[in-house]
């Protein structure tokens, strides 16, 4: 999990890149680090610009990703960090992202209304952007009201929900304070490389120890 994502979705032409565009802008005024991933069923090259992704770096993401069957490719903003927040900052690409698509993926997910999609059938829907098929009883917004969702947004990303995990550091005895956002990558990333290894399957809890060596 690369920090609190919330996914548009919705059938085709229904306004997700629109939206997801001025959403971005919106959080990024508020002062919210934004990265944008696409999920797209032809495989992304760089032989031309992608219209949807220059969107997203012009509003203001930190970062804008393709995901294709069979390739992906990110684009992030330039800076003239030091080494160490270059890393950092491609460990850590974005505090809220935006994820255009991933329809079948677990998470919490704003619908553009529209087209052949069911709603019913979706798991996690906080909000609908349009007008509303019977017997669905959420939030439901115009798709000008980017303040309000944005608010929607924030208000998941920051509540107890949006944790996964406790994570604590401590360096040379001193504890770190980490927010909810660093306490989730961490313990996630740790998770992640440790799958890697032969006999690993997950785990409820993690501990890892590590020290400098001298010389």
């Amino acid at each position: 999990m690369a920090g609190f994502w919330i996914q548009i979705v919705g059938s085709k032409k229904t306004g997700k890149t629109t939206l997801a565009e001025q959403v971005t802008r919106e959080l990024v005024r508020r002062g919210r680090r934004v990265c944008y991933i696409k999920h797209t069923h032809e495989d992304p090259t760089l032989d031309g610009e992608d219209t949807d992704t220059a969107r997203m770096m012009d509003a203001g993401a930190a970062a804008a990703v393709l995901v294709g069957a069979g390739a992906t490719i990110a684009f992030r903003a330039p800076g003239g960090e030091s080494l160490e927040r270059v890393v950092l900052r491609e460990s850590l690409p974005g505090e809220i992202v935006l994820a255009e698509g991933f329809k079948r993926t677990p998470g919490k997910k704003i619908v553009m209304a529209g087209g052949d999609l069911d709603v019913g059938a979706l798991d996690g829907v906080i909000g609908l952007v349009g007008d509303a098929p019977p017997r669905y009883e959420g939030p439901v917004f115009r798709d000008d009201d980017i303040a309000a969702i944005a608010d929607l947004i924030e208000g998941v990303a920051e509540g107890p929900e949006a944790q996964s995990w406790t994570t604590s550091l401590t360096i040379d005895g001193r504890e770190i304070p980490l927010n909810a956002f660093v306490q989730d990558i961490l313990a996630s990333g740790l998770l992640g490389m440790s799958s890697a290894l032969q006999n690993v399957e997950g785990g409820d809890a993690l501990e890892i120890r590590c020290r400098r060596r001298r010389g």
